[in-house]
């Protein structure tokens, strides 16, 4: 069954900006981590949730606005 079947959309377009922000944020969390908190798991762990929350977001955001009937 395809994910996105009901919705009529094409699976192969589905973009997905959480895990690229969990990525991301958690590369940018290291760096200030080590800056800031001279630990790289903490500055890590900071920098991934951040980016999950902003990616998830993103998400929200997109899937709001593509929407019909709303």
């Amino acid at each position: 069954m395809e994910q996105n079947s009901s919705k009529g959309a094409d699976p192969r377009k589905t973009v997905h900006y959480a895990g690229a922000g969990l990525v991301i944020g958690a590369a940018i969390g290291m760096i200030f981590g080590l800056m800031l908190f001279e630990s790289l798991a903490l500055g890590s762990a900071f920098g991934a949730a951040v980016g999950l929350v902003m990616g998830a977001a993103i998400d929200a955001q997109g899937r709001h606005e593509t929407d019909p009937g709303e």
